[in-house]
């Protein structure tokens, strides 16, 4: 909590993403939005009043996406909408239904705990997927150098 605080109080921070956030709350092994954690963050007059924004994804657990699971006051990056959308951009069937929910905000994902559609961090591509580029270009990343890439059905044979 005192790191998190200099980076509001000193650095003039107005948020925190936190990478794989439920490795922050696992308590017993497993994953709790009542956690110590989530205690703490919450009664800090400080921090609590900052974005709090979550990956919801964790690793070596069974059940490791945790989308719409987070206290009230934090924000989910949302999988769901990516994925969705980049369905939608390359024209893949993804159904007017699903479409429309992911693009309103996914209640369905948020509306049982009575979280608004402000709940989610609507994303097509960050720091660990496919570039903006290579998502509507390509079936495979097209990051590291050098490495072969095959283009989408319809797309030229090479970008310029």
């Amino acid at each position: 909590m005192d790191s998190l605080r200099y980076w509001v109080t000193d650095m003039h921070v107005d948020g925190f993403r936190f990478d794989l956030a439920p490795t922050l709350a696992r308590q017993e092994g497993e994953f709790d939005k009542r956690s110590a954690f989530f205690d703490l963050v919450s009664q800090e007059p400080v921090v609590s009043r900052v974005k709090l924004i979550a990956e919801p994804w964790d690793v070596g657990q069974m059940d490791s996406y945790d989308l719409g699971g987070f206290p009230a006051a934090w924000r989910e990056w949302n999988g769901r909408y990516r994925d969705s959308m980049r369905d939608f951009w390359r024209s893949h069937p993804i159904g007017l239904g699903e479409f429309a929910s992911r693009f309103c905000g996914s209640s369905d994902m948020y509306g049982a705990a009575r979280r608004r559609p402000t709940a989610s961090v609507n994303l097509i591509t960050v720091h660990d997927g496919f570039t903006l580029r290579d998502l509507v270009s390509y079936s495979d990343k097209h990051n590291p150098a050098g490495q072969q890439q095959r283009l989408l059905p319809g797309q030229r044979d090479r970008l310029v």
